[in-house]
């Protein structure tokens, strides 16, 4: 069993089905699934991967590449099934490119 992570709540939120003529948010029905799995990632505590659940105006930032260019296998990662609700997500990819 993957240990599973939560993110702390923020007061602010990347609402992307809110709209500025309303003055409310709209009702939804809470998220439930959807978490991003790391199967090959280990911690102190657990060695069978982790799991960090989605939290509204959270992220997960996470590289990809070791510092000699090398892929990391520990960052394989998946989306779970979203069982209700509706999970937004963005991906950003940044290059950071050496400089001799």
């Amino acid at each position: 069993m993957a240990s599973e992570l939560t993110l702390e709540n923020s007061p602010t939120s990347m609402d992307p089905s809110s709209s500025s003529s309303s003055s409310s948010p709209p009702e939804r029905s809470p998220l439930r699934g959807g978490e991003t799995v790391f199967p090959r990632a280990i911690t102190t505590q657990f060695h069978d991967g982790v799991k960090v659940k989605p939290q509204s105006g959270k992220a997960v930032l996470f590289y990809n590449v070791l510092p000699d260019g090398n892929m990391d296998d520990l960052s394989q990662h998946a989306g779970g099934k979203v069982e209700s609700g509706v999970k937004y997500l963005a991906n950003i990819w940044v290059w950071d490119p050496i400089i001799n």
